[in-house]
């Protein structure tokens, strides 16, 4: 079977995609408690660099990433313009982003800076904190000024930010590839995929002079912008890709592997984790009641990072990753409940005035909707 029958078997919801969400979403979480519980030097020495952690670890930004594409290519097909697809972009990550930025700043930071209030809120580190809004993420600006100076990684309030601006930049990518043409003719995305890839693998071979050791660390944002333009291609050929329990084994040794044991793996090995990611997805599981109520998958990657600091912060002794990861976890699904109830769902209620007013700019531009129809 094809990656588009599995789809239609389940009338284009597999439910395999919202566990793949909420699983990657807590993965993350686990990763990142080894860098709250030791620090980011000991946690780099501690988890990255030895096979095969690394390389499983390495895949799940990316699988979150080509999860992203593959849903996002739906999107993209199932809008009439360009407008209502940025449109609906824009209210699913922009809200719940503005509160969560806002309340580390606000709430969060004045209660576990070491600084004053007056000298905390009119430090320049407030105010660049602050901007993270926009969406434009510095690694500067992932610090509250002061803020849990006495934890293993001090300072930092929300790392898992620094993917944003990639996340973002998929976005531009994937409506300029509309523009030209990607709608109408899937090969515009494949040839996208292979630009993109051979300029990831030229500037990282001009960067270390050709000389592809293994990477030690967390992937790149080109390898997350990689894995994204994965899923939407394999969404576009979704009609053409078969599944089958061996090649998913084959890929996924394929994946950990490569990306363990050279920096180009971080690139060879996007392909094989993003066909695991959308193979998995296409399973369609009884849903869970709690699938079926919320997606958490957002609120856990925006609050966790902060929550799991407060757990640090508040309970000093707390010194292993598990213990941090599973006092955290409950906490930051409760969170991501609260998220998605109060912010995340009544922006994507937003979506009909996104479209009403795609209607009247298309009533007042009518070549807009030569955009309409994919082949």
């Amino acid at each position: 079977m094809t990656i588009n029958d599995y789809m239609d078997a389940a009338k284009g919801r597999p439910s395999g995609f919202d566990y793949m969400r909420l699983i990657l979403s807590v993965l993350v979480l686990v990763i990142h408690s080894g860098q709250i519980a030791y620090g980011h030097t000991i946690y780099m020495n501690a988890v990255w660099g030895h096979f095969p952690i690394d390389g499983l670890a390495m895949t799940v930004l990316p699988m979150f990433f080509a999860l992203s594409g593959f849903l996002v290519a739906g999107s993209l097909y199932r809008c009439r313009t360009l407008l209502s697809f940025m449109g609906l972009r824009f209210i699913r990550i922009y809200p719940a982003l503005a509160v969560e930025v806002t309340i580390s700043a606000l709430l969060i930071g004045p209660l576990v800076t070491s600084l004053s209030w007056s000298d905390y809120f009119t430090h320049e580190g407030f105010f660049r904190y602050l901007f993270n809004v926009t969406g434009h993420v510095s690694s500067a600006s992932l610090y509250l000024p002061g803020a849990f100076e006495g934890n293993p990684t001090p300072g930092m309030a929300n790392g898992q930010l620094w993917t944003v601006p990639y996340e973002l930049m998929c976005y531009i990518g994937l409506g300029v590839l509309a523009l030209l043409g990607a709608r109408k003719d899937r090969r515009v995305l494949l040839l996208g995929l292979l630009a993109f890839l051979a300029m990831s693998v030229i500037k990282m071979g001009l960067k270390t002079g050709w000389q592809f050791d293994a990477w030690v660390g967390p992937v790149t944002g080109r390898a997350l912008v990689l894995a994204f333009l994965c899923g939407v291609t394999l969404h576009a050929y979704r009609d053409r890709i078969h599944v089958r329990g061996y090649l998913v084994t084959i890929a996924a040794a394929v994946a950990v592997i490569s990306f363990s044991l050279s920096g180009l793996g971080q690139y060879v090995g996007i392909a094989a984790a993003s066909y695991v990611t959308v193979a998995l997805g296409i399973l369609n599981l009884p849903r869970l009641d709690l699938l079926k109520q919320a997606d958490l998958s957002y609120g856990i990657f925006l609050y966790h990072f902060i929550i799991q600091q407060l757990v640090a912060y508040l309970l000093p002794g707390v010194h292993e990753w598990y213990w941090i990861a599973a006092i955290s976890l409950p906490v930051t699904l409760l969170v991501a409940h609260l998220s998605w109830v109060g912010i995340e769902r009544p922006a994507l209620k937003l979506r009909q005035q996104v479209f009403a007013l795609e209607c009247r700019i298309m009533r007042s531009l009518p070549a807009l909707s030569g955009w309409h129809t994919p082949v």
